[in-house]
């Protein structure tokens, strides 16, 4: 189902985050569960990651001519963001998202292009499941699995550059024909959202987070019906802003509300490893993917 409408007026509500040094992971050991309960609405850890090794891969992808780029939003300059991996979610060229079988076979890319992104002896998915399994409350964390044994992307890795953003929305995805197979497996009252900084902008990029729901009343629209007007929601609706920097990661209930990535300034790009997670349907295991 989806996350139920706030009875608080805008000026009322408030988004519930934490910020921690790694050191203190452990006081959100079950932090998962508190974005799905709404106890907590965002969670930042600095240095979950080695900053380092994400600094040195950073400057790798920011800097080389052969990365290969994909630009699924490049019929909207602001939006041109470049993707490694093909996401789970719509884009400018496939509104409804991938289809399923064009989007798993594209899943395994990250084991030819991790050594070559992050360097020799860098697990980047080891790293992401011990990383996510530190919030999952003891649940075993484990990548989707499809009907024909294939296994689910585990990150996509995404470049914005000066002049670039990501605009308002919710990442509520379990409807789009993608998820098929594994929106049964999940609890659907939320989706969570988690990203790893590998590379920080000189300007810009922090995560917006506004507690706008998907099924707001009246919600702030411009003229066409689908897309949020911007000013409108600044006006009337409290937000928490979140820089982040080499190695952090955060996870949010992107689900539930509503969030923008400010526009970069400067010649470093903003370049983040992330991807979608939820709560199996049972709560027995943390399902995550991208």
């Amino acid at each position: 189902m989806n996350p139920s409408v706030s009875t608080l007026s805008p000026a009322d509500r408030v988004i519930r985050s934490v910020d921690l040094p790694a050191s203190a992971v452990g006081t959100v050991a079950n932090g998962i569960e508190d974005l799905y309960t709404g106890t907590l609405d965002v969670i930042v850890v600095r240095q979950a990651l080695d900053p380092a090794t994400m600094d040195a891969a950073g400057d790798r992808l920011d800097h080389s001519d052969g990365v290969g780029w994909e630009r699924p939003n490049q019929a909207s300059p602001v939006e041109d963001i470049g993707m490694l991996g093909t996401p789970a979610t719509p884009t400018y060229k496939a509104p409804t998202g991938p289809a399923l079988d064009a989007y798993l076979k594209d899943a395994a890319w990250h084991r030819a292009a991790s050594e070559r992104i992050f360097g020799p002896g860098f697990d980047a998915l080891g790293e992401i499941e011990r990383t996510l399994a530190k919030f999952s409350g003891g649940r075993p964390v484990h990548l989707p699995v499809s009907a024909d044994g294939r296994q689910y992307e585990p990150f996509t890795i995404r470049r914005l550059v000066d002049g670039t953003q990501i605009g308002l929305h919710h990442d509520y995805h379990y409807p789009l024909p993608l998820y098929k197979e594994i929106t049964p497996q999940c609890d659907t009252t939320t989706l969570i959202s988690w990203v790893v900084t590998v590379r920080g902008p000189e300007g810009g990029g922090e995560l917006v987070v506004y507690p706008i729901p998907t099924d707001e009343p009246n919600p702030p629209k411009m003229p066409n019906g689908w897309s949020w007007d911007v000013d409108a929601v600044e006006k009337r609706y409290p937000s928490a802003r979140f820089p982040t920097n080499e190695g952090d990661i955060f996870l949010f209930a992107s689900g539930r509300c509503l969030h923008r990535v400010n526009r970069i300034a400067g010649p470093r790009a903003r370049i983040t490893m992330g991807g979608f997670l939820a709560l199996a349907k049972n709560h027995e295991r943390v399902l995550f993917w991208s």
